[in-house]
């Protein structure tokens, strides 16, 4: 299974489609698996994992209130040494925007740095302009420079 990991804190990844991806997480030290692709969720019932999920079309960016409970999830993670993993289908676009939200968020890198670093390591990462763009509006966000109501 196609995974990267920022060490002991978040995992990105593509659907997790069966019992032994599930199996493979938890032996990986990940806790909390978090679903972005309402289309494709994994067989976690049964599973040790916590499990959210948090539907995001396929090639469309999360809302601002999606980003704040992907965040939500990882700090209450984070702060019991629990790891988190994010998924979409493939692994790219939906939990790229995430990811780069998550570096945004605890790591201080910029939206464009967040999103370089995150194609780099994941080519094809963050797919769409808007979905670039939900990045750069989640750090303003964070900057107090725009509100949450302009953020869609």
């Amino acid at each position: 299974m196609d995974h990267q990991q920022v060490e002991n804190e978040l995992a990105a990844m593509a659907w997790p489609s069966t019992k032994q991806n599930l199996n493979f997480i938890w032996q990986n030290g990940i806790r909390h698996l978090v679903t972005l692709s309402p289309e494709m969720v994994p067989p976690v019932a049964g599973s040790k994992l916590k499990w959210d999920l948090i539907p995001v079309e396929e090639f469309e960016a999360p809302t601002l209130d999606d980003i704040l409970q992907f965040i939500r999830i990882c700090s209450q993670s984070i702060s019991i040494n629990e790891s988190v993993g994010v998924h979409c289908r493939m692994g790219r676009g939906r939990t790229g925007v995430m990811a780069a939200c998550f570096l945004v968020h605890f790591h201080g890198i910029n939206p464009h740095s967040a999103i370089l670093k995150l194609r780099l390591e994941r080519p094809g990462s963050v797919e769409t302009y808007e979905q670039e763009r939900v990045v750069h509006r989640y750090y303003d966000y964070l900057m107090g420079t725009r509100m949450k109501e302009t953020i869609t």
